[in-house]
């Protein structure tokens, strides 16, 4: 998942940049809001103990979610044809559960995380479908950088961060102005989850867990309008996470 993720995202970002030089001076920018939010299956790649010690299995055994959400800006630069490239930043907040599924009171332990921010880069390419006039497709990537922490108290603090690489296909067709479509997501996302306490031995403050999506899949289904000056989208993600995204950009 790693190595084409980043190909097709390397791709988008090529063509992007490498347009007809009058096309720079024939695009248009968009700036608008961003609103997220997932609900998302964790597995445990690695985990060691304040002291080093190795306790993925023990981890493991656990059932992981992490539930995130965020609001912010976006800007983006439409080209004449085919191309946008765009840039987001804004603050998020995530809740990281694990529960043990081996005991019978089903015990939870939930760490909710504020005081966050994220910010992601991305590019898609789309056109109509030859031949047809409602038809549409696109074909995006996109790499992302979340993190929220939380202090406790002035001895215990929680820190999460986490990296996700993304490329999906989207196809649709228009209805009067607006468009309704469906599509597949693949996402590639590396999570570190840093609990610090400082009542510990220097050396032995941190423990890290190293958390992966459980399903790299996504199925997408979304409706967005048109217009020659403001347009919007709405969009959920299903079965590799439960995830709700909406936004409102105004064209210059």
């Amino acid at each position: 998942m790693r190595h084409p993720g980043l190909i097709v995202l390397s791709a988008l970002f090529v063509t992007a940049c490498c347009p007809p030089a009058n096309a720079w001076s024939e695009g248009r920018v968009s700036v608008g809001a961003m609103l997220w939010r997932h609900d998302t299956n964790l597995k445990v790649e690695r985990a060691t103990d304040y002291d080093g010690s190795d306790i993925t299995s023990g981890e493991r055994a656990l059932d992981w979610d992490a539930t995130g959400s965020g609001l912010g800006a976006r800007v983006s630069y439409d080209f004449p044809r085919l191309v946008t490239v765009y840039g987001e930043a804004g603050t998020s907040q995530a809740t990281v559960r694990d529960k043990d599924v081996g005991d019978p009171a089903q015990s939870v332990s939930s760490r909710g995380l504020d005081s966050g921010a994220y910010f992601a880069v991305g590019a898609s390419i789309g056109d109509y479908v030859s031949g047809t006039g409602n038809l549409f497709w696109r074909l995006g990537g996109s790499v992302a950088s979340i993190s929220a922490g939380l202090e406790r108290d002035v001895f215990r603090s929680w820190d999460y961060d986490e990296t996700r690489i993304s490329g999906d296909f989207k196809a649709g067709t228009w209805v009067q102005q607006v468009g309704f479509y469906g599509g597949l997501r693949l996402v590639q996302s590396n999570a570190d989850l840093r609990e610090t306490d400082r009542t510990n031995l220097p050396g032995q403050q941190v423990r890290v867990t190293e958390l992966g999506r459980d399903s790299a899949v996504d199925l997408l289904v979304g409706a967005q309008t048109r217009g020659p000056e403001i347009s919007g989208f709405t969009e959920i993600g299903l079965i590799g996470t439960f995830s709700a995204t909406a936004g409102l950009t105004l064209r210059f």
